[in-house]
């Protein structure tokens, strides 16, 4: 547990320490210890149980020992929507906001005045702003909202702060209301969820309204219609609930220098869903109880186990390689003059050759996991499939370097008992100055050790920066998001909440 507080410290500078009472700094620690716990190791509960959804269990435990206040009732509204207990498998995080779909799609279908809202706010926006931000074959920027797209800026059409007090129109003036129908399609750019509620569609039908007005083709299929707008459309534009509701125009230059360069702003996508998404589940909390100071720092915080846990799914199989070849005798005792990169690749192509590997030998030998990992067979006795072994080897090599260096340099693994997410903050290794001028110059300086080129530790270096820029990006967003929820979404009495008193807002 020392370990976790260490951890959540490092996630607050001193100037947000001194600027919290301690009461809420209390608070704040133990929203990040249980946001924590999203990733305490399935073995806690038994065996066949993924690590999400016995995290869930674990995390739903503590707040139920929480005395009763808002602090627990949003804790509560958070993971209850989240439902971590939907997502069947761990890498699943990476391709859907599961629970949070889940949760609209019951919403949608349960509540009349939820779902007239929300097909009506859609409605406006299919038939009333674009849905595609080039013409087809149009190479010159990218399809979807970029981050070059901000209303207000280059788009003079939007006004900053369009989609909300659009919304909001819609929601009868409520906040809570409008961020809700904002989030339902906004916590994702795809796979939001099947929204459908027929007693509403004949309702609508009968004052005039199409199923066609209402529903759209999904992206790439035109058999599967949905009520959100095409990932290509302007609801994704950034400055849309507000113009601060964006991250700032340095991260965006930076995003563009280590990421992308080369390339302009209107070339990437904004990815301002996460925005969208962050004040929606921000505003859930304030309406359940949680002050909007300490449901930012909750936010924030899941942000940024967001990214860890995509970023492990990433490196763990190709950081676990590195350091099992680090060990072996043969880079241990390679000599002077000869690198790692050398040593591995010839080391397994001869044991390709001389039909040393099987599945058998592959948890016992690094060279022989080598060639498993990347797809290559096992027996390279003939010279032609020698060398595309050879290929596959290589180019795996800097995947499997970065993540490497990355993980001997960043918070990560096993701590305490816990399986820690991969984390942005470093705690070991060269300094930050270091690994700039190497990703940036060409100064000769080999800062990684291991018997690595100055080449390939360039590229690692490089590769390293791009993670933690990653990091810098999604929660900015999210922060940005949830500042504005907390800047315009209101408390509920206890035991109410936004959605059960739909139908009698005004």
């Amino acid at each position: 547990m020392q370990a976790l507080v260490l951890l959540v410290f490092t996630r607050m500078g001193k100037s947000q320490l001194r600027r919290l009472k301690m009461k809420q700094f209390s608070k704040t620690l133990l929203a990040g210890v249980l946001g924590l716990s999203l990733n305490a190791q399935a073995s806690e509960l038994g065996p066949d149980v993924n690590n999400i959804s016995s995290a869930n269990k674990i995390a739903l435990s503590l707040i139920s020992k929480l005395p009763n206040s808002g602090v627990k009732d949003g804790l509560e509204r958070y993971y209850n929507i989240l439902s971590l207990k939907s997502y069947t498998y761990d890498n699943q995080v990476a391709n859907a906001n599961t629970g949070v779909a889940l949760f609209f799609e019951q919403q949608f279908q349960q509540n009349a005045c939820f779902a007239e809202k929300a097909y009506l706010f859609y409605r406006d926006l299919k038939l009333n702003t674009r849905q595609r931000q080039t013409a087809e074959g149009d190479k010159s920027r990218h399809a979807r909202p970029s981050l070059g797209d901000v209303a207000g800026k280059n788009r003079k059409d939007l006004k900053p702060g369009w989609l909300y007090e659009k919304a909001l129109k819609y929601a009868d003036g409520n906040p809570n209301v409008a961020m809700s129908l904002i989030g339902l399609c906004g916590h994702d750019d795809k796979n939001q969820g099947e929204f459908t509620n027929q007693d509403v569609e004949i309702k609508l039908s009968n004052s005039g309204i199409s199923s066609d007005e209402l529903y759209s083709p999904t992206d790439g299929n035109s058999e599967i219609n949905t009520v959100c707008p095409s990932q290509y459309a302007d609801f994704y534009v950034a400055g849309g609930l507000s113009k601060a509701s964006d991250i700032s125009d340095d991260l965006k230059k930076k995003v563009l220098s280590i990421q992308y360069p080369g390339k302009k702003d209107i070339q990437i996508a904004s990815k301002n869903y996460h925005v969208m998404g962050a004040a929606f589940m921000t505003c859930q909390m304030i309406e359940a109880g949680l002050s909007p100071l300490l449901a930012i720092q909750v936010e924030s915080m899941a942000a940024h186990l967001y990214r860890g846990i995509r970023l492990c799914q990433q490196i763990e199989i190709p950081a676990h390689l590195f350091w099992s070849l680090q060990r072996t005798k043969e880079v241990a005792l390679r000599g002077m003059g000869r690198t790692f990169e050398e040593v591995v690749i010839e080391t397994t192509l001869k044991r390709g050759r001389e039909k040393k590997c099987g599945y058998d030998k592959v948890a016992k030998d690094p060279f022989c996991n080598y060639l498993k990992t990347v797809g290559a067979p096992f027996d390279l006795s003939l010279p032609r499939i020698e060398a595309r072994a050879r290929t596959m080897l290589e180019k795996y090599m800097d995947k499997m370097i970065a993540s490497g260096i990355y993980s001997s340099w960043h918070v990560s693994g096993e701590v305490a008992g816990i399986s820690l997410p991969c984390s942005r903050d470093q705690l070991w290794g060269p300094h930050p100055f270091l690994q700039w001028l190497i990703a940036k110059t060409e100064v000769s300086l080999n800062i990684c050790g291991n018997g690595l080129t100055m080449d390939s530790c360039r590229k690692a270096v490089r590769t390293v920066k791009s993670w933690e820029t990653d990091f810098d990006w999604t929660v900015s967003q999210h922060a940005a998001g949830a500042r504005f929820a907390a800047r315009v979404c209101k408390p509920y009495p206890k035991g109410t909440n936004s959605f059960d008193g739909m139908c009698a807002q005004k």
